[in-house]
C-alpha cells in the first residue's frame, strides 16, 4: 500500500494558529497597556473636589489638581484663541452648585454641548478659576 506524502499544514491548522496569535497579541496589549480600554484612568487617581471647601476657602487651594464630574449647564463664553468657559452643574450629596470651568483651546475638537456630562481634571488657578487639564465624556 502506497503512502501519500503530507502536503504541509491544513486550512484548519492555519486558522487555529492565526486565532492563537491574535489571542496572544490581545493579552499582550491588555497586560502592557492598562489604559488601552479606559482612557480616564489618569482621572481616577485624582481626588474629587469638595465643593464646600472650594467655595469657602478656594483662595488657599491655588495650584492644586482635582476631579470634577457634572453636567454642562451653560456655555458662558467662547473665543477661538483662548477656549471657552462652561458652567458645570455638580451634585455632591446635599450640595448642588454650578461652577465655571475654563476649557482651554487645546480641547477645541471636543464637542461640548449643554446637557452633556463630563469628568474634568481641573487645576485651581489664580483668582480661584478652575482650568480643565483633561476631560472625558462620562
Amino acid at each position: 500500500m502506497a503512502r501519500r506524502a503530507r502536503q504541509g499544514l491544513s486550512p484548519i491548522q492555519i486558522t487555529c494558529i492565526a486565532v492563537g496569535l491574535v489571542g496572544v497579541g490581545l493579552v499582550a496589549v491588555l497586560t502592557f497597556s492598562s489604559s488601552f480600554f479606559s482612557p480616564d484612568n489618569s482621572l481616577r487617581s485624582v481626588s474629587e473636589l469638595n465643593i464646600g471647601n472650594y467655595i469657602t476657602s478656594g483662595n488657599s487651594m491655588g495650584g492644586t489638581v482635582w476631579r470634577v464630574t457634572g453636567t454642562i449647564d451653560e456655555k458662558l463664553r467662547w473665543t477661538r484663541d483662548r477656549g471657552q468657559v462652561v458652567s458645570v452643574y455638580i451634585e455632591q450629596g446635599s450640595t448642588k452648585e454650578s461652577l465655571p470651568i475654563v476649557v482651554p483651546e487645546k480641547f477645541k475638537d471636543i464637542s461640548i454641548n449643554v446637557g452633556d456630562r463630563f469628568t474634568f481634571k481641573v487645576e485651581v488657578a489664580e483668582k480661584q478659576f478652575l482650568v480643565a487639564r483633561e476631560l472625558v465624556r462620562s
